[in-house]
């Protein structure tokens, strides 16, 4: 008998030291993102997990580790694609290399506005993007957008491609740098994200492009004033999953987490939108100059941008060639 005692008590140890959701079966997701908590893309997905929590309650819960606790965005892919974490928040310039299908959205100039980059997330091209990332153990689970980008410059604004030449412009993208250099301007890729606005300050170097959102975020206006918006590329954070857990997961569990995290896609469209508009403001009471280069000589830029386009698709194969593809006849018919 006391050995009997003995034997339950110790099961009983071991049972209490057991998570409660383990006890009752309820799978347990832990997402790893990073960013700050109040920018709207962080809030949105706050609501993504409460409502999906709820909605599949007694059945998956996501635990969300914010602030890079975890893994931060240079190598979140890669930590959700060997299985390091079950879901993970992605920056996509991040993750070109792993996924170059994924620059066929983010080629610079290739689309006119965040519209047509919603648009290219959806249909024949998303189905391209989600068989390229799957090939690398990812799965899609939601998009979520950020405005455009635009130049910073310390000099003055762009009215014509004949302003690029000679302008030293930090970069850490390849093709856009190519670009830059058919432009005349000499790109700059030497030069760490942290050491930026020193860069700029100093006059180390000319200008810089991001976006409205993130150079006032990164006071980028207060040494490089002359901003030009011509909408060279738009980011995009993506929620992705570990495609082998995933996959463990019932269908109707899998559906409800993506048709949630959709809608915060739409949500995500219009915030972008409306802080583009809240910050070019905000900068322009600080003293920034804020213009838009014309239509023309963005057509311009467009022209000598298409080679780097093609040559992009050419030497990433078939399905690169139909995603460049498919994505400019998305913005063809917009004209």
């Amino acid at each position: 008998m006391k050995k009997f005692m003995m034997s339950m008590a110790s099961i009983l140890f071991v049972i209490s030291l057991l998570p409660m959701n383990a006890a009752a079966g309820e799978t347990i997701l832990k997402l790893a993102t990073w960013g700050p908590p109040k920018h709207f893309i962080a809030e949105a997905r706050g609501q993504w997990i409460e409502e999906v929590n709820t909605t599949l309650a007694g059945r998956v819960k996501i635990v969300d580790y914010p602030g890079g606790q975890l893994f931060g965005p240079k190598d979140m892919h890669s930590a959700v694609a060997k299985g390091q974490v079950e879901l993970g928040l992605v920056l996509q310039p991040s993750m070109l290399a792993m996924v170059p299908m994924l620059q066929g959205v983010y080629l610079p100039f290739a689309f006119d506005n965040l519209d047509q980059v919603d648009q290219a997330y959806s249909g024949e091209t998303l189905a391209i993007i989600e068989k390229a990332m799957e090939a690398k153990n990812l799965k899609l689970i939601y998009v979520s957008y950020t405005d455009g980008v635009q130049v910073y410059s310390n000099k003055k604004n762009i009215v014509s491609t004949d302003d690029f030449k000679g302008l030293r412009i930090l970069s850490a993208s390849p093709i856009f740098s190519e670009i830059m250099a058919r432009l005349g301007a000499a790109p700059d890729t030497s030069i760490p994200y942290t050491e930026q606005y020193m860069a700029l300050q100093r006059g180390v170097s000319d200008a810089v492009a991001t976006s409205i959102v993130g150079g006032f975020f990164e006071k980028n206006h207060e040494v490089a004033p002359y901003i030009t918006k011509m909408d060279m590329s738009f980011a995009t954070v993506l929620v992705v999953a570990n495609l082998k857990k995933w996959k463990k997961l019932p269908q109707d569990v899998q559906d409800t987490i993506i048709t949630l995290g959709r809608k915060k896609t739409a949500y995500s469209l219009a915030m972008a939108k409306g802080w583009e508009q809240k910050f070019t403001a905000d900068m322009e009471k600080l003293g920034a100059t804020i213009t838009r280069i014309p239509d023309e000589e963005r057509e311009k830029i467009k022209q000598i941008s298409r080679e780097v386009w093609l040559d992009w698709a050419k030497k990433n194969g078939k399905q690169a060639e139909a995603l460049l593809d498919l994505s400019l006849k998305i913005v063809d018919s917009a004209k």
